[in-house]
């Protein structure tokens, strides 16, 4: 039941913003565990160079899926380690109804752009 999902809205703002296509490799290879992690129900990265920052929109399955994400080692120490800078959660949030036109199961030419 969409009710009970949460979202996670968060952005990172290194000092050096690495290109785009920098940052989908680096997303990319997140991608596998990100597939098979419990609780969540989607991820969406994106980039805005223009803005020199780069993020995520999480949906997690449960409060509590969200929760332990959020405390997880993968979080506190992986992810800032990995990326160079701390995450900042801009806003957990209560979703509404989910639409996603094409599903993706495979992170390879995954990347969905107006340029592409």
């Amino acid at each position: 039941m969409a009710a009970e999902k949460k979202a996670l809205w968060v952005v990172f703002r290194p000092e050096t913003l690495e290109s785009t296509a920098e940052m989908r490799k680096k997303f990319l290879g997140s991608y596998p565990h990100f597939k098979e992690m419990p609780g969540l129900f989607s991820k969406c990265w994106w980039c805005n160079p223009e803005k020199g920052e780069w993020g995520a929109l999480y949906i997690f399955n449960s409060d509590e899926d969200l929760q332990a994400y959020i405390t997880s080692e993968r979080w506190l120490k992986v992810v800032p380690e990995k990326y160079g800078c701390e995450p900042e959660i801009v806003a957990v949030l209560e979703p509404g109804p989910i639409l996603c036109n094409a599903a993706i199961t495979e992170g390879e030419n995954s990347w969905i752009t107006e340029t592409e």
